[in-house]
C-alpha cells in the first residue's frame, strides 16, 4: 500500500503520532522494507537523538513543514527532508516552486499535517495537502534514520526503501552551515517579509515550530523599519551596523550583548537598544526568543 493513500487511516489529523507509528510499520512490512526500530530517552532534537541511536549526523532525515506562498491568495505545504547536518535554503525553494514567501509553517498546522508532534515529522507525505520534497543528499547513505512519530523511537530505514516508497521529488533544497567557526551555530536568516499589514501574527507559535540553532526572520515591515524576530541558542559574533540602531525586546530566555566596555545581560520583558556604529557580540546561553526593530536595510550579520 502507498502511505501517501492512507492519510486517514494512518493518523493524519491526529498529533499524537501513536496511530501513524502503527500504521508506518504496517506499511513498511506490507512493502518488504528494511528497516530496524531503535528505542531511546525521548528526544526530538537532530544532533542529540543521533547521538542517542549512534548514527552519524548527515545520515539523520531532518523533516520541516513549510508553508509556501505562491501569491497572496494562494499558499501551499511542503515536507522538505534534508541531512540532518544541513538546513532547509529557503531561498531554494523559492525559486524551486516560483513563491513569493517561504518559512515554517506554524506548529498546530504541521502537527496536523504531519500527524505527529514536533521533532518526530516522519520523511512520508501521507496528508494530500504535503508535497514531499528531499534533497538528493539524503540519498547519500545506505540507511536513513529518523523518529518514527515518536520520541522514544527512531526507525533506520534502507534508503532505497525510502525512496520507492515515499517516492520524494528530488532537489538541492539544502543549504549549508553558515559559521564563523567550528563552535558557532548555524546562521538561519531570512530577509523575507513574511506578513503585511492587517495580518495576525502568532509569535509563539513560530517559535515553538523553530528547529534552527540561530534563526532570524524579518516579521512585518513598519514605515521605513522591519520587525524581526529571533529563536537563537549560542554565539553570534562581532559586528557593528554603521548607519542604524537596532532595538532588541526579550520575550523569553536570556540574551547578553557584549559591548567593547561592558556587557548588558536581559531577560524576559527587558530591551536594549545598540547605537549605531558599536560593535557588539549577541549571545543566547539558552533558547531565546526576542524581538528586533531595525531600519529595513540593516544586514542582521553587520556592516
Amino acid at each position: 500500500m502507498d502511505p501517501r493513500g492512507a492519510a486517514v487511516s494512518a493518523g493524519v489529523g491526529d498529533a499524537s503520532g501513536e496511530p501513524l507509528y502503527r500504521r508506518l510499520v504496517a506499511d513498511l512490512e506490507q512493502r518488504d522494507a528494511r528497516f530496524r526500530l531503535i528505542d531511546h530517552a525521548p528526544e526530538g532534537r537532530t544532533d542529540v537523538v543521533s547521538r542517542m541511536r549512534g548514527n552519524a549526523l548527515e545520515r539523520a532525515a531532518k523533516c520541516l513543514v513549510l508553508l509556501v506562498k505562491l501569491d497572496k491568495k494562494t499558499k501551499r505545504f511542503v515536507l522538505a527532508v534534508v541531512p540532518g547536518d544541513r538546513q532547509v535554503d529557503f531561498a531554494a525553494v523559492k525559486r524551486l516552486l516560483g513563491a513569493a514567501w517561504v518559512g515554517f509553517a506554524q506548529q498546530d498546522v504541521a502537527e496536523r499535517l504531519a500527524g505527529s508532534p514536533a521533532g518526530t515529522v516522519l520523511p512520508f507525505a501521507f496528508a494530500p495537502e504535503l508535497e514531499l520534497i528531499a534533497d538528493p543528499a539524503v540519498l547519500d547513505g545506505g540507511e536513513i534514520y529518523f523518529n518514527a512519530a515518536r520520541l522514544d523511537r527512531s526507525l533506520a530505514l534502507a534508503t532505497e526503501d525510502w525512496q520507492r516508497i515515499a517516492e520524494p521529488r528530488l532537489a538541492a533544497i539544502a543549504g549549508p552551515w553558515v559559521a564563523t567557526d567550528e563552535a558557532a551555530p548555524a546562521y538561519d536568516i531570512n530577509l523575507d517579509v513574511a506578513f503585511g499589514a492587517l495580518e495576525t501574527i502568532d509569535i509563539a507559535a513560530l517559535a515553538r515550530a523553530c528547529t534552527s540553532d540561530w534563526y532570524n526572520q524579518t516579521l512585518v515591515r513598519v514605515n521605513d523599519c522591519v520587525v524581526r524576530l529571533g529563536v537563537l541558542e549560542g554565539d553570534f559574533h562581532w559586528h557593528k551596523h554603521d548607519d542604524q540602531e537596532e532595538f532588541f525586546y526579550v520575550v523569553e530566555g536570556r540574551w547578553i550583548i557584549e559591548l567593547p566596555e561592558r556587557t548588558v545581560e536581559l531577560g524576559p520583558g527587558q530591551a536594549f537598544t545598540v547605537p549605531r556604529g558599536v560593535m557588539h557580540f549577541p549571545r543566547a546561553p539558552e533558547r531565546t526568543v526576542l524581538l528586533a526593530i531595525e531600519g529595513a536595510g540593516v544586514m542582521p550579520t553587520g556592516d
